[in-house]
């Protein structure tokens, strides 16, 4: 059989849906992607991975409804001329459109993830308001399409329901997972440093908190001198909410932190921290927060949809409120002054993650879900 994994970035395929891959393959299927245009080194490693890529004229950010029914019927094509049996869409947009893509191309099962519901659920006033209500009828019309709806969390749910968006026709259709889970194969414990070292990882959204981290950073490093502090992520997003580079690079250096850029394997960036700081407004559920869980670092976060569902405070990490920048660099001192603090925090996260979220299940479930180990191809 031939599933298709539609979602925004190439290169982040393999990050976030790795495990699937894998899990799908070995149950003998194939694994086609349809992402937005990236960068062309991604088609190699995909296909080592035995990933065919198909990358669509995509615009995630953008608002103008041609470009976005032109991208829904070229995914169409693709899916018609591939011959696809299954289909998991992710990510906002390739949610919306894709779905409804796949049921034009008489695909036989699909299934949609929703992986966070972004910015526009979070702001306020009027220009918020009609982004919200515009999402939610996009996000209701491919919920109709869907044989199966994935939700990460509680709030997101609720916010859905309330927007109209999941209604009593399609209620019996969805299905709570935690995240996209964990690889616990490759992401495994290891030490932690012995001094205070900080990592955030994550796109350049005012919503991910990037701008309290580095502020935070700058006021942590006045009492904790010999600490490190670094942030990976891409210097550019095409997301409304960015942060310009001149302002990235401005709080960079006033906070004394190091930039990391992206890469495919964050383990040794993971290993080279003694705690995981995503102060994010909201998410689906960070993976990164997972795959250092996993590996058995302490998690620094914010009490917001799909942040606290991974960090039992006191336990494996703290949480802090939304927005507070000066709360958080308490909680950095705080561990950041605790070496035993951080090992058994630590110790605590590796066994949640392996409790709680390993992708196994997960995979195992989303599968299931997809039907693709019982649904014959159609001649």
């Amino acid at each position: 059989m031939r599933i298709a994994l539609i979602g925004r970035d190439a290169h982040r395929v393999l990050a976030f849906r790795g495990s699937l891959i894998r899990a799908a393959q070995a149950a003998g299927h194939q694994v086609v992607a349809i992402t937005g245009r990236d960068d062309q080194a991604c088609e190699p490693r995909l296909a080592a991975a035995g990933v065919r890529l198909f990358q669509a004229p995509l615009d995630p950010a953008g608002m103008n409804p041609w470009k976005d029914a032109a991208y829904g019927r070229w995914t169409e094509r693709v899916l018609r001329e591939e011959r696809v049996d299954a289909v998991l869409a992710y990510n906002p947009k390739c949610l919306a459109y894709g779905t409804v893509a796949a049921r034009r191309a008489g695909v036989g099962r699909v299934v949609g993830m929703v992986t966070g519901l972004g910015h526009g659920f979070m702001d306020t006033g009027l220009r918020a308001w009609l982004v919200r209500r515009a999402k939610c009828r996009l996000y209701r019309r491919a919920f109709a399409c869907c044989d199966a709806i994935l939700i990460q969390n509680l709030e997101d749910l609720a916010a859905l329901r309330a927007g109209g968006a999941i209604g009593t026709a399609v209620e019996g259709r969805v299905h709570m997972i935690p995240g996209s889970g964990v690889d616990l194969d490759q992401f495994q414990p290891v030490p932690l440093p012995n001094h205070a070292a900080f990592l955030m990882v994550s796109r350049p959204l005012r919503e991910k908190g990037v701008s309290e981290y580095l502020r935070a950073c700058a006021l942590v490093r006045r009492r904790l001198p010999n600490a490190t502090f670094a942030w990976m992520g891409p210097w550019g997003d095409p997301n409304p909410s960015a942060l310009p580079r001149s302002e990235l690079k401005r709080l960079l250096a006033a906070g004394g932190v190091d930039h990391l850029p992206e890469t495919e394997d964050i383990r040794p960036a993971i290993a080279a921290c003694s705690v995981l700081v995503l102060p994010s407004h909201r998410e689906g559920t960070s993976k990164v927060v997972l795959e250092a869980m996993a590996m058995g670092r302490p998690i620094l976060t914010c009490d917001a949809p799909g942040c606290r569902e991974t960090v039992e405070p006191g336990v494996n990490g703290l949480r802090v409120p939304v927005g507070g920048m000066e709360e958080l660099a308490e909680a950095m001192v705080g561990l950041g002054s605790e070496a035993p603090i951080r090992t058994a925090m630590g110790a605590e996260s590796a066994r949640l993650a392996r409790e709680r979220f390993n992708a196994a299940g997960v995979d195992r479930r989303v599968l299931g879900l997809l039907q693709v180990e019982h649904r014959p191809r159609s001649a």
